[in-house]
């Protein structure tokens, strides 16, 4: 009998021990966890995809398997709420600003992410990368973010980011607009992905006050923001601006070919402005379009001479110069066409400049 007792007693005496030690995980080790299952889920998803053999299995492998981020975006929201003061709620919102959606919903999870950073953490210094996956969007509450963190924030880094996509977003909204107003049948389509409401809102906005909105804060962030950024992720704004086009984005990439002084960076945008020109002389009227189209050129010419050898993506600046050239000396319309050779459906053999005066149609294709 007393062997038992003291079995029991030594057994008591331990529990406590062993509960002790076992300590909850911390938050940290909490978000690592979710980042964890993310990252595990992809990996399987990724190695199933592999071994799918048809078309149908692949599709198959995706609907199941695919770790949708907007299903995992709860539980890092949930993350966030439990601890509001741990350093590791800015890391879980971002998650979910960066890949949830519905953000124009105001219960979905990034909708409640972004009021929980504008309320709570507009100071915080982890907030350069929200703001970056924030220059893209039409959300309300992003660009009110964004405005936020603009004016409370004090580190420099996150300014510059909260500056530059400000500039973006509201360079995009007066590119929506111009389209909407020239456009208004169009309307009803971005209804359905921005609302009824907001899309009544772009209809009666001013698009020169848009504009000029955007084009000084584009000026804001050349005057007194560039400095903080390093010359890489400045070649990829300026690739960014190209792509996006608009006249307000080019104010910035003017002041980066003509000020910034390093050539990495003067290449991409001598380029990224070439780009932004020769787009926004399509639709233009005639006399207007070859004003731009003819400082397009010149700007290319610019880029392949004196920049030739500056990385651009996988390419450099002077191949996609040359190329983009090509396109406007030899394909633009009322250029004559290149000389085609080819063989016809009764394998004679003709050329292009054959049919020279006549109508042509030609059609392209390819069997692989």
């Amino acid at each position: 009998m007393s062997r038992i007792v003291g079995g029991v007693l030594v057994l008591l005496l331990a529990l406590p021990a062993l509960r002790a030690d076992d300590k909850p995980p911390t938050p940290e080790e909490q978000y690592k966890a979710l980042l964890k299952e993310q990252a595990d889920a992809m990996t399987a998803f990724r190695e199933a995809y592999q071994k799918a053999e048809t078309e149908e299995a692949k599709n198959k492998v995706f609907e199941e398997k695919y770790p949708q981020p907007a299903k995992a975006a709860p539980k890092f929201l949930e993350l966030a709420e439990k601890y509001p003061t741990d350093p590791v709620a800015v890391d879980a919102l971002s998650w979910v600003v960066s890949n949830g959606n519905g953000g124009r919903d105001a219960d979905s999870p990034r909708a409640k992410a972004i009021a929980i950073l504008l309320r709570d953490h507009l100071q915080s210094e982890k907030l350069a990368s929200v703001c970056q996956t924030l220059a893209n969007g039409y959300d309300k509450g992003g660009l009110n973010l964004l405005r936020g963190v603009l004016e409370k924030n004090s580190n420099p880094e996150v300014k510059a980011e909260a500056c530059l996509a400000l500039a973006q977003r509201i360079g995009s909204k007066a590119q929506l607009v111009r389209h909407l107003k020239d456009k208004p049948g169009d309307a009803e389509r971005y209804e359905r992905g921005l609302g009824k409401e907001y899309v009544e809102e772009l209809m009666k906005a001013d698009v020169a006050q848009v504009e000029a909105e955007s084009t000084r804060l584009f000026k804001d962030f050349g005057d007194n923001y560039v400095s903080q950024m390093k010359p890489e992720r400045l070649s990829m704004v300026c690739q960014q601006l190209g792509r996006m086009g608009g006249a307000s984005g080019e104010t910035l990439l003017r002041t980066l070919l003509e000020k910034d002084g390093q050539p990495e960076v003067q290449g991409v945008a001598c380029l990224a402005l070439a780009q932004s020109l020769k787009a926004r002389a399509e639709g233009l009227p005639e006399e207007q379009a070859e004003k731009l189209r003819k400082e397009s050129e010149q700007l290319f010419d610019r880029a392949a001479e004196k920049y030739a050898d500056v990385k651009f993506g996988r390419s450099t600046v002077g191949a996609r110069a040359k190329g983009e050239l090509n396109e406007l000396r030899s394909l633009g319309v009322g250029k004559v066409a290149p000389e085609i050779e080819g063989e016809d459906a009764d394998s004679k053999k003709f050329k292009l400049s054959d049919y020279r005066g006549k109508v042509v149609l030609l059609d392209f294709w390819g069997n692989w």
